[in-house]
């Protein structure tokens, strides 16, 4: 299996992930509880407000890096597609 077969394959898995209905509501529900605790801190309560805001950046890179590696992999099945000379399939 060359690099372009096995970015394929991580794009699909990413796309799996990315709509997966439970592990979006899990992150949703992260950010919503982070959202919360910085509202209800005090002004003398950075320290909750940076461990939300960690919390939140850490979120979306992993959505972030998630897109990528789909975006990889539709790239992937695209020069694929070239290289057999054949349509890709419908997903």
């Amino acid at each position: 299996m060359d690099e372009l077969e096995i970015n394929l394959q991580r794009g699909d898995r990413a796309k799996l992930l990315l709509e997966d209905e439970l592990l979006n509501e899990m992150l949703k529900k992260i950010e919503e509880d982070c959202f919360r605790e910085i509202r209800a801190s005090t002004l003398l309560e950075g320290e909750v407000r940076e461990k939300a805001y960690l919390v939140l950046k850490t979120v979306d890179i992993l959505k972030t890096k998630l897109r990528s590696v789909y975006d990889t992999g539709k790239m992937a099945e695209v020069t694929l597609v070239k290289r057999r000379g054949r349509p890709p399939m419908a997903k």
